[in-house]
């Protein structure tokens, strides 16, 4: 970063220069170019409009090329370079934009503003997997930026790709937890870099026009901002979607549902619900219509309640498959509205809960009380012990795991997942030799479970029974060949505990193999050291 002030200086001179010459200003005392363009206007017209059109198109690439400065912020070594590749994107000349990136990054290697706009160029063209592959260069570069995701995230839409969509704005959202940031940025890359004008054909999702990837974009942020309990952002979101298109169908739902559920807004939401209502009717989606329709009516105004509640279930089921667990809960509690003592709609609200924890939002308690309700409905119900215990886990509470496992083995013993939690919790606790024990009763019942194998083979080694251990984890490499981790903990369990430097040396190889594919380079130079030790 040493140079970044002098070349902050050089860009600045540089723009002062051509606010200059736009301005017609002059440090020599000759004519402005103003007065020269007046002079031109009077004596021929139509090429004056010809050298307005070239001056508007300058000024254009100036404001692009600042807006990416500012947002991109880099300790450029040649800006003129990838300036050059801004202007190629705004004169439409996508693979002289890419060949100037790659010359950019040849110099640069570490230039992500130019891996991204590279990928941008392909996604003009068209050619999405390397548009992606260039976000990705791009992300691994400078994680903490949001716009290589909302790019990654339309790049996938336009593959008809929509869960992948989904999950890059999702992680988008915590970097841009404001939706102005990504309308910026969404009708930046659309209308001002040209993008609208280069969609014919989007994989799966062919011959959609511009406006309606707008809308979807919009949409799947705004589900994304639900995710983390955003809800003006979400409300912002999906409002943009309908004011692009006013019949999709899907945003006047959301909009609609978002009013009820979070905004608790019934009137407003009703206008919305009803329209949606009308377009999924217009579709051929009845079931879209008639959940719809439920939103916007009290439980009693429904006529079979056990089929609506059905209904809300399969939904949740394809939004939990979607990874979109908000809209999955929201379903599973209309479910559960409808009949109250509905066990899969609850089994199933307490995983969605608890996937939602895995992304970082804490909401484990509700998916204990998800799966408490579960058990005094159908206390025979042995997975939800089962995901109780492993709740228990997740909530460092081991003793109730333990407890809630034990009645579990009790009521099923060919359950496989309720002896791995029990060895999980007994490892916790200390308990190694019970932990060993459980997890051997879970190999048994899923031999092929790495999770399983995995933790037996750390217990192992945490008791000093390194033979056994590499019995277990050769076992493991078995089924899962590519396991890096675990080449290398044999390679450091047969070179330190066993002695057999053969051995060592194999699995080490393989695990540096596999590092460098994963691109791994703090692991793989730490493998690379321990071998070139052994090579000395």
């Amino acid at each position: 970063m040493g140079h970044a002030l002098p070349n902050l200086a050089r860009i600045l001179k540089k723009k002062k220069a051509r606010k200059n010459r736009e301005t017609g200003s002059s440090q020599s005392g000759y004519v402005s170019l103003a007065q020269l363009a007046d002079v031109l206007r009077q004596k021929d017209p139509d090429m004056m409009k010809q050298v307005e059109a070239l001056q508007g198109s300058d000024k254009s690439v100036i404001r692009i090329t600042e807006v990416v400065f500012d947002l991109f912020p880099y300790a450029w070594d040649d800006f003129d370079l990838f300036e050059l590749g801004m202007e190629q994107i705004c004169q439409r000349d996508f693979k002289a934009a890419i060949a100037t990136f790659h010359e950019v990054v040849r110099s640069q290697p570490d230039c992500y503003p130019a891996y991204h706009f590279t990928g941008f160029a392909y996604g003009c063209l068209q050619s999405y997997k390397q548009e992606i592959e260039c976000y990705k260069r791009a992300a691994k570069i400078r994680p903490d930026y949001s716009q290589v995701y909302f790019d990654l995230a339309m790049a996938h839409w336009f593959q008809g790709k929509e869960k992948k969509a989904f999950a890059e704005f999702r992680r988008a959202v915590p970097l841009a937890q404001e939706f102005s940031v990504a309308e910026f940025w969404l009708d930046y890359t659309f209308s001002r870099l040209g993008r609208e004008r280069c969609v014919e054909k989007n994989g799966e999702n062919g011959g959609q026009e511009s406006p309606l990837a707008m809308a979807h974009g919009c949409l799947l942020l705004g589900l994304a901002y639900l995710e983390y309990g955003l809800h003006i952002s979400a409300r912002h979101a999906f409002k943009k979607a309908v004011r692009i298109f006013p019949d999709f169908a899907e945003g006047q739902y959301q909009l609609g549902a978002i009013h009820i559920k979070r905004l608790r807004n019934p009137q407003r939401a009703e206008k919305y619900l009803q329209l949606s209502e009308q377009l999924f009717v217009a579709q051929g989606d009845l079931q879209k219509a008639s959940m719809a329709h439920q939103l916007s009516k009290p439980r009693e105004a429904v006529s079979d309640s056990d089929k609506a509640a059905d209904d809300w279930l399969k939904e949740g089921v394809r939004l939990q498959q979607l990874e979109r667990y908000q809209g999955a809960i929201d379903a599973y509690k209309m479910a559960v509205n409808y009949k109250p003592n509905f066990v899969d709609a609850f089994y199933n609200l307490g995983v969605a809960y608890g996937s939602l924890e895995e992304t970082g939002i804490q909401l484990i308690h509700k998916a204990i009380w998800s799966f408490k309700k579960v058990i005094e409905i159908k206390p025979d119900f042995v997975h939800a012990y089962s995901a109780l215990g492993a709740s228990y886990i997740k909530q460092r509470e081991f003793e109730e795991a333990i407890e809630v496992l034990e009645v579990a083995m009790r009521l099923e013993q060919k359950e496989s997942t309720v002896p791995y939690y029990l060895g999980v919790a007994c490892r916790m606790m200390g308990n190694r030799e019970d932990a060993v024990d459980n997890f051997k009763k879970a190999v048994h019942l899923n031999p092929y479970s790495i999770q399983t194998r995995f933790y037996l083979g750390l217990t192992l080694m945490d008791l000093e029974k390194y033979a056994d251990a590499c019995d277990v984890l050769q076992e493991l490499v078995k089924i899962k060949p590519d396991f890096a981790d675990v080449h290398f903990m044999l390679g450091n369990l047969y070179m330190e505990k066993i002695g057999d430097q053969d051995k060592a040396i194999t699995h080490l190889k393989k695990a540096e193999k596999l590092f460098a594919k994963l691109e791994d380079n703090a692991r793989l130079s730490h493998v690379r050291q321990i071998l070139s030790h052994q090579n000395a």
